[in-house]
């Protein structure tokens, strides 16, 4: 599937709808490829889920919880 202007315009209207102005909770990066934003909005907890995977691709809306590694990947340290 192409990623293209209409499917762009397609998940920016999705994301505007619910988690537009929402809070950032928590953040995790369950593989080095992948991201997910735990987001507090309109009284509903939401998983935007980032893949930059060559052959998995993708960027959805969950309200789903997604097994994290039990230690946090380097990307998540702060120092």
């Amino acid at each position: 599937m192409s990623f293209d202007g209409i499917t762009l315009k397609s998940i920016i209207g999705e994301l505007n709808n619910s988690i537009l102005g929402g809070k950032i909770n928590k953040v995790f990066e369950p593989n080095k490829n992948e991201i997910i934003l735990g987001i507090y909005s309109n009284g509903n907890n939401y998983m935007l889920n980032m893949c930059i995977s060559s052959n998995n691709y993708r960027l959805n809306l969950s309200t789903h919880n997604k097994q994290n590694p039990l230690n946090a990947p380097r990307f998540l340290y702060v120092t």
